[in-house]
C-alpha cells in the first residue's frame, strides 16, 4: 500500500499563538521548528509510509521539511486549512498515493508506535509482510487530542472525496464525515498521540515531562 504522511504547518512565528505569553515569536518559531523536525524524523522511521509531504505558506518551513528529505506543497495564499488538505490529498493521490495520514506537528512525544498503531487500526485484512500493510475498502483511523475534541492523526483510504472538518469539534464532525462516506471507522488511542502542545497547561506538562526525561537519563547513564 502506498501511504503518505501529510503534515500541515502553519507560519511559524505565528504558531502557538495561545502561548504568546509565555514565548517570544522568535521563540515560538524555534520551538514549532523542533517539533515539525521531530514528526519528520519519527515517519520517517515508519517502514511503510512512503513519503512525506509538508503543507504550509511559510518558506522557513517548508525549507526544514525538504532539509528532512519531505516533499513540500508551498500555499501561494492564506487558505483554511481543510481547503490546503484536500488539495494535498490530490497531489498524494495523483502520485498513486492510496490513503493518506494526517499529522499536526505539535505531537512532542510522538513515537514510530504511535504511528503504527494507526496504520494498523484499520486491521488489514490480508496482513502485512515485507514491512508493509495491505487493506481493502474505505476506513478511517482516527485518534483524539486529551480533550476528546480536536484531530490528532487522521489516516483514510482513499485520500480524496473526503472533506476535511479541522476547528473546534473536528473529532466528531470526522467520525460524521467518515461516516457518511461509507467508510469503516476505527478510534486509536495513543498516549504520544493525545498530548498536543498547544495551552500554557500543556506547555508546563511538557516541560515536566522533558525534565523527567532528562532526570531518567542521566540516572541511567550514572
Amino acid at each position: 500500500m502506498n501511504i503518505w504522511a501529510i503534515i500541515p504547518v502553519k507560519p511559524l512565528r505565528d504558531s502557538k499563538s495561545r502561548l504568546s505569553h509565555i514565548l517570544s515569536g522568535d521563540e515560538r518559531a524555534e520551538l514549532t521548528s523542533h517539533m515539525l523536525r521531530h514528526t519528520i524524523d519519527v515517519i520517517e522511521n515508519v517502514i511503510s509510509i512512503s513519503r512525506t509531504l509538508v503543507v504550509s505558506r511559510d518558506p522557513a518551513a517548508l525549507k526544514i521539511a525538504r532539509q528532512q528529505g519531505a516533499l513540500t506543497y508551498g500555499e501561494t495564499e492564506k487558505q483554511d486549512m481543510n481547503v490546503a488538505l484536500m488539495r494535498a490529498g490530490h497531489i498524494a493521490a495523483a502520485q498513486n498515493a492510496d490513503s493518506v495520514l494526517i499529522l499536526p506537528l505539535d505531537l512532542p512525544f510522538l513515537t514510530v508506535d504511535d504511528v503504527e498503531m494507526v496504520l494498523t487500526a484499520a486491521k488489514p485484512e490480508i496482513g502485512n509482510g515485507n514491512g508493509g500493510y495491505y487493506y481493502a475498502g474505505r476506513f478511517m483511523a482516527i485518534c483524539t487530542d486529551q480533550n476528546s475534541d480536536g484531530t490528532n492523526a487522521l489516516f483514510i483510504c482513499p485520500p480524496t472525496g473526503f472533506k476535511f472538518q479541522y476547528g473546534p469539534g473536528s473529532f466528531n464532525r470526522h467520525l460524521s464525515e467518515g461516516e457518511r462516506q461509507g467508510m469503516i471507522c476505527h478510534v486509536v488511542q495513543a498516549s504520544g498521540l493525545e498530548f498536543d502542545l498547544d495551552t500554557e497547561e500543556d506547555w508546563r506538562s511538557y516541560q515536566a515531562q522533558i525534565r523527567s526525561l532528562v532526570l531518567n537519563e542521566q540516572a541511567t547513564l550514572g
